[in-house]
């Protein structure tokens, strides 16, 4: 910073002394408010100036200066003075001469401005209050999303459970199994459902085990084509078929048995006859 931009910034002139640098220095200081910014420039400011104004070696207490008259003394003419006239105005009385005016003395102390406060921690920004915020709200939800997945984990988990262990009692419709080691022999047993008999396309349908129908036609058919459905539930919907031809006569019942390479699932019923030839 140059001494003429420092005396600016300061108010004084730029060949102002050292104590009138201080003392602008020091109003200046006390207008800044606290100020960071404002105070770190009146300090580059009154350095330049200090720097920039000659330097005077220290000296102790000089006399004070002998008082002078305001006007010099005037001399005696070498002729003597005239006299006035009888009658005319007296003159005015010489003036005295004036009390000199106090000088500053170069012992008098400069001014010296208080030491800048301590660097104060400036608050956080308003962009910074709502970024952590957002980041805090974002955190929460991932913590509830969590949570909610956890939860309909465990549900799931025990709905599957719960679905296996009531699959695996045996129902009417649930195909025979071949492994003599899971025909129930200890314990007790829970006794078979009741299937009540019912009719699909003219063909009277009556359960008798495992995967075997009794059907019994109203009319006699050549060669119709019975078809089977599968589920994994007993109520549950189709979701594999399998057909094959019968011969049906009048009013004679017929033994119809699904071989259980029909299908991988564990239930099966009659979902339709067509018959080709009366």
């Amino acid at each position: 910073m140059s001494p003429n931009e420092a005396a600016r910034l300061l108010g004084v002139p730029p060949t102002a002394s050292a104590d009138e640098v201080q003392y602008a220095y020091a109003s200046r200081f006390r207008e800044a408010g606290g100020d960071p910014r404002r105070i770190d420039e009146l300090t580059a400011a009154r350095d330049a100036l200090l720097a920039a104004s000659p330097w005077r070696p220290p000296a102790g207490p000089q006399p004070s200066p002998q008082q002078q008259p305001a006007y010099p003394q005037q001399q005696q003419p070498a002729y003597p003075p005239q006299q006035q006239p009888a009658g005319s105005l007296p003159g005015y009385p010489a003036s005295q001469p004036a009390a000199p005016q106090p000088q500053p003395q170069p012992s008098q102390s400069a001014w010296y401005a208080p030491p800048p406060p301590p660097n104060r921690r400036r608050p956080m920004s308003t962009g910074a209050v709502v970024g952590i915020t957002l980041g805090s709200v974002a955190a929460g939800l991932v913590v509830l999303l969590v949570a909610v997945f956890a939860i309909a984990s465990i549900g799931a988990s025990a709905a599957r459970v719960a679905e296996a262990g009531s699959s695996a009692r045996p129902t009417p419709y649930q195909a025979p199994s071949d492994d003599p080691s899971e025909d129930p022999t200890d314990g007790p047993t829970d006794e078979p459902t009741t299937v009540e008999d019912y009719d699909v396309d003219g063909v009277h349908v009556h359960y008798v085990d495992g995967w075997t129908f009794e059907l019994t036609a109203a009319d006699s058919c050549a060669a119709a084509t019975v078809t089977a459905g599968f589920a994994d539930t007993p109520d549950g919907d189709t979701l594999d078929e399998w057909s094959t031809t019968v011969d049906f006569a009048a009013g004679v019942p017929v033994t119809f048995t699904i071989p259980d390479s029909a299908s991988t699932y564990d239930y099966a019923g009659i979902e339709s006859v067509q018959c080709g030839q009366a």
